[in-house]
């Protein structure tokens, strides 16, 4: 019951070749054939397109992402994944790399906070504002801010359905 075969709205046609287990082995996409790569736990490390790999995907011991990298225009641009102890992601940093020398070109860093109810409600870039959820109860969203700029805020009935926004 995977999906083998399918043409988009364009003609394109794209062809999907699985393993026993179900997991996607291989792709062809009018031509562009790529192999899809897995470990011992079944956690995609990598793909290869054209015997090259493409991509990469890493995990630490608990078995959560770390990074994704990929080549771009000669340069590796990687995406690394940082996580709380109970599992939530608490940043995100973009990293491109000199081909040649590995030397740091550009970096963006993203961090993410958690209210005492463990629901995400600040995301914080490098050199901008904080943008924040303002939420009430068990997570309704009462608001959001960029900064301390009101961006949007909610009036709810008792049953917290929207009945104004500003």
């Amino acid at each position: 019951d995977r999906l083998i075969q399918e043409t988009g709205f364009d003609g394109r046609t794209q062809r999907y070749h699985h393993d026993l287990t179900g997991k996607l082995i291989r792709s062809e996409d009018e031509g562009l054939v790529t192999h899809w790569h897995y470990d011992e736990a079944d956690r995609l490390t990598h793909r290869t397109v054209k015997g090259e790999t493409a991509e990469r995907w890493r995990y630490d011991e608990r078995g959560w992402l770390t990074d994704i990298s990929h080549i771009s225009e000669g340069h590796r641009v990687t995406v690394h994944y940082g996580y709380d102890e109970k599992g939530r992601l608490t940043g995100e940093r973009q990293t491109v790399h000199h081909p040649q020398t590995e030397a740091l070109l550009w970096q963006h860093e993203t961090r993410h906070a958690y209210n005492a109810q463990g629901l995400a409600n600040r995301c914080i870039p490098d050199s901008l504002p904080a943008v924040e959820w303002l939420t009430y109860g068990s997570g309704y969203l009462a608001g959001m801010k960029l900064g301390d700029t009101p961006l949007v805020e909610y009036t709810r009935d008792r049953l917290h359905r929207e009945t104004l926004r500003s």
